[in-house]
This record gives structure tokens, sequence and C-alpha cells, in this order.
């Protein structure tokens, strides 16, 4: 089930960021991360707007936006592959109007979803030592 995302869901949002982003870490060769050090004060100040993907009452996936920019979209790793982030994409995408989102470059499952979507690469930038794709759907 995908609903809107609640400030009660903070926590389990901080925690599925923290699953999802260290895998992504490792594919961005990468030891330092800046989502990776994200607290719940940090998560508390931002307040986002999204939505989660709930299986068995539990938060197993996540994806919030701001001013038409997707700012994450994570995924239990136990359920990846599994539709969920997919899902998540189309049920945003249906609600609200979204047009940007990065990623890093070496994130392909990510790249080939968004493209998937519609999504076209526009940039590339350095970011620490992270290569990072911008992309936009018109």
């Amino acid at each position: 089930m995908i609903r809107r995302l609640r400030s009660t869901d903070h926590a389990a949002l901080l925690e599925l960021q923290r699953l999802a982003y260290r895998i992504e870490a490792r594919l961005l060769e990468t030891v330092d991360f800046p989502p990776l050090s994200e607290t719940i004060d940090d998560i508390e100040a931002e307040q986002p707007n999204g939505f989660v993907y709930l299986l068995h009452d539990s938060v197993v996936g996540a994806i919030t936006y701001v001013d038409g920019t997707i700012t994450r979209l994570v995924v239990n790793p136990e359920y990846f592959r599994q539709g969920i982030a997919q899902s998540l994409l189309h049920h945003l995408l249906q609600h609200d109007h979204v047009k940007h989102v990065m990623t890093g470059a070496r994130n392909l499952p990510a790249l080939t979803l968004y493209a998937r979507f519609g999504f076209t690469e526009v940039q590339r930038e350095w970011r620490h030592d992270i290569e990072l794709v911008f992309l936009t759907r018109i």
C-alpha cells in the first residue's frame, strides 16, 4: 500500500534511508556519502513531502520531493527488485508535478528506472568524490 508520508514516519524513513544508502555508497565506491550522515533532526527540519510504501504495516520504501525535485527514493534492500521503487515513482508522478532528480553516475539501477519514466540526463557534476547525474523529465 502507498500512502502520504507522515511526520510519524520520520524515524522509519531515516532507518530505511541508512539501509538503502549503504548499498548506494558501495555502488558509487565512496565512504563519504552525505545522506548517510543525516540525523532524525535533519529529517524533522526538512519536513519532507512524499509517499511511503507499506508492507505488513512497515515502511519498506519511500520517495520524497521538494519544488518539483525528487530528493530521495529509497527501498529496504530486502525488497530490492520487487517493483517498489517503480510503484513509488509512478504514484508520485500521478499525484504531483516533479521533473528533476539527481543520482550517482554509477547507480545504474536508478538511472535505468528514471530513464524508463522519461527522465533524461541534462548535466553531470562532481561533489565530494561522487559523479552526479542530473536528470529532467519533460
